[in-house]
């Protein structure tokens, strides 16, 4: 299968303009978020996830496909049964994912807004699938209504062959790409205060990355007060040190993730998950951190 993929990459890069095309309307799609003020902000970190600590969309999808999925062997066993309870469950189940494939849209649409550059043109395949989907079981809604149970069975098979090929792309692009799982890496320490460099090597409002027992730190002097928390963005594995700074929050360079340096918590998607965090302190001139119990913020003890 990872040969199939290859090739089906290697053939939506070789299209004309295509790989471009995709990017560009991600970009312009994120443009748009950011441009759109708090209001439309808000909006995307609801249909990103940032409420739910993991992407909204594949919970979404669960609904749909399954719905969908459930419709089309009702159908068939309609064909088999004559049973009208059973075409009635189908009816509904099609209806069901119809109408949750709105919502699960917009939420796929938000996450594609901030994706990554080499996942953009597969992306464009998966959404463009769904979409195909969507008008099979919507042309088979039309059919049931109008009493043609075979055609509305045939569009209903149509449908889910396609959102089963479409499926598979989406976990092509989670499994492969690392499209919406978590990239800053998971420190296991330091556990205990331990000095990390003097006070003097990390001026006001001057961020400084550094590795602690293999972890990457992102440091930030803010008001007197040190923050610490993990370096590596987790949305897509960004230096957050390169980002822009605005009181005690971090914005990815990348996708513009908002980070709250007190406790690495998502202030603003696109990122679902918050940051490793680490206590800071200075004590007889050094810089001393440790990690973060569970539930505790980051910032000087």
């Amino acid at each position: 299968m990872e040969a199939i993929e290859i090739a089906l990459e290697n053939f939506l890069e070789r299209i004309p303009g295509y790989s471009q095309v995709a990017r560009n309307i991600a970009r312009g799609l994120h443009q748009a978020v950011l441009k759109g003020g708090k209001p439309v902000r808000r909006l995307a970190d609801l249909l990103h996830g940032t409420w739910l600590g993991h992407p909204l969309h594949p919970v979404l999808t669960d609904v749909t496909i399954g719905a969908w999925l459930y419709a089309s062997l009702m159908d068939m066993v309609a064909l088999v049964t004559r049973s009208k309870q059973v075409e009635q469950a189908a009816d509904t189940l099609a209806a069901i994912g119809v109408a949750s494939a709105v919502p699960t849209a917009l939420a796929g649409a938000t996450d594609y807004s901030g994706i990554k550059r080499g996942a953009a043109p597969l992306a464009v395949l998966h959404a463009l699938m769904n979409f195909e989907a969507l008008l099979y079981y919507s042309a088979s809604l039309f059919a049931r209504r109008n009493g043609n149970r075979l055609q509305a069975t045939i569009l209903s098979e149509l449908g889910m062959g396609t959102v089963l090929l479409s499926a598979y792309l989406g976990g092509t692009l989670v499994y492969k790409h690392r499209v919406g799982v978590n990239h800053a890496p998971k420190p296991s320490g330091p556990r205990e205060w331990t000095p990390i460099m003097s006070e003097t090597d990390l001026p006001e409002s001057q961020p400084r990355r550094i590795d602690v027992e293999g972890a990457p730190v992102l440091l930030y002097r803010y008001g007197g007060t040190v923050y610490a928390i993990g370096a590596v963005c987790a949305h897509a594995g960004a230096p957050l040190e390169e980002g822009t700074f605005d009181d005690r929050c971090v914005q990815c360079p990348w996708h513009d993730s908002v980070y709250d340096l007190r406790d690495g918590s998502v202030v603003h998607g696109p990122s679902t998950f918050s940051q490793p965090a680490y206590r800071a302190r200075i004590l007889n001139g050094q810089i001393e951190i440790r990690l973060a119990e569970e539930g505790a913020g980051a910032g000087s003890s």
